[in-house]
């Protein structure tokens, strides 16, 4: 009998547990395992691969992302015609994600996310660790309908993210003002139409997002539909509705909460070396009962919008726009990106009917990529919002400053 050597070293291989299959369950944290590889140079079949490894069609990967920022920022308050300023300058990582994702078969998956985000406004500890993500993914429908459940992503913000591109930079509108959470718990339902001509994604969560994820006795609504006519060019558009987590029952007593009413509109064309956006935003909430926690619309930085209460009746409308664009310069590794954004609030009170002066806000924002390699890259930063009539109060106003050097590491 002629030994085929090749083969028989790489049956020892797998047999000794060195090298986890793509066909068969184990840890996987690059593209490729040493099997794929010995598939791809004809040293063994995918079908001598899976009967050496007498297991199912599972793979687990792993992933890990890292902004490590380094900046300086002042902060100029402006109350009654006095100014007071703060600043801070530093290192700090401002997010650091793990994450796992299993592979049942081509069809099936699982994924967790462990996120650290670093917030200043906490006592004592300024890091925790939270779960951002914890859902399981099936095609029921090819990929036409595509169930969720679990803790998963919203429609908007990852999606847009990834048109972006610089998320360890900025975050995106319905996020940085918090018109929208990045996660949140529920059921969705996704998917692509008309040969991806269309693409929808439309959940039931919550509300809460992630980082409170509580329940309520309200779920919320939030969709996105996109269109792509031609190659490059998207346009999407969102419809949220509901209480994010503000309606409860609490030994039978009813807080009727805060309605959120969003819509937004953005239209983006690029190739894989740019791209240009636009996004429109319009936010409209109404007190059913009154509220003094603003969970809807954070402000830049700590700047934070004043209308932090709402009395029962009380409408508060948002509404905002924003372009931006990044690109690569050819035959190097550096790019350049940059952001406007513009948005304006006004306060509707239901006791008089009178509108409140409106606060007003713009930001800057322009930076220049440098790519070292594949998973690392720097940006030098400048960033600059301000805010005036804060509080509806004409002469208050706010202005936060950053520069500095902005990294993302990934695998």
């Amino acid at each position: 009998m002629k030994l085929n050597l090749k083969k028989f070293v790489a049956a020892a291989v797998l047999l000794m547990g060195m090298a986890p299959s793509a066909f068969a369950g184990g840890v996987q944290v690059d593209n490729k395992s040493l099997t794929d590889i010995l598939i791809e140079k004809g040293v063994i079949t995918k079908e001598e691969a899976m009967k050496v490894s007498k297991a199912d069609n599972g793979k687990l990967k792993f992933e890990a992302l890292f902004f490590l920022n380094t900046y300086s920022q002042k902060a100029d308050t402006t109350t009654g015609g006095t100014t007071t300023s703060t600043k801070t300058a530093g290192l700090a990582v401002d997010r650091a994600y793990f994450t796992g994702k299993y592979f049942f078969d081509d069809n099936w998956m699982m994924r967790i996310t462990l996120d650290a985000g670093n917030d200043q406004s906490l006592t004592g500890k300024k890091q925790n660790v939270f779960l951002k993500a914890a859902y399981v993914e099936g095609k029921l429908a090819g990929d036409a309908a595509v169930l969720r459940l679990g803790q998963s992503h919203t429609p908007w913000i990852d999606y847009e993210q990834g048109l972006w591109k610089h998320r360890y930079v900025a975050q995106v509108m319905t996020d940085v003002y918090k018109f929208d959470d990045s996660f949140d718990l529920g059921v969705g339902l996704k998917g692509k139409l008309a040969d991806g001509l269309v693409q929808y994604f439309v959940t039931e969560t919550n509300g809460s997002g992630y980082s409170t994820a509580t329940r309520t006795n309200a779920v919320d609504l939030n969709s996105r539909i996109g269109i792509y006519p031609v190659d490059g060019l998207t346009l999407d558009f969102q419809f949220r509705d509901g209480h994010r987590g503000t309606k409860t029952t609490v030994n039978s007593v009813t807080t009727a909460g805060v309605k959120s009413t969003l819509m937004q509109a953005m239209v983006t064309y690029g190739t894989k070396d740019w791209r240009i956006g636009g996004n429109y935003i319009n936010n409209r909430d109404k007190a059913d009962s009154t509220s003094t926690t603003n969970l809807h619309h954070g402000g830049y930085v700590s700047s934070g919008f004043n209308f932090n209460t709402l009395a029962a009746g009380d409408k508060l409308t948002s509404t905002a726009y924003g372009v931006w664009a990044w690109a690569k310069i050819p035959g190097t590794k550096f790019g350049g990106f940059g952001r406007y954004e513009n948005m304006t609030r006004q306060n509707t009170v239901a006791a008089t009917g009178l509108k409140s002066i409106k606060e007003k806000s713009n930001r800057y924002l322009a930076g220049l990529e440098y790519n070292v390699i594949k998973g690392v890259d720097f940006s030098l930063v400048f960033d600059q919002t301000k805010l005036t009539a804060r509080g509806g109060t004409v002469g208050n106003e706010r202005k936060d400053t950053r520069y500095g050097v902005y990294s993302q590491i990934a695998f």
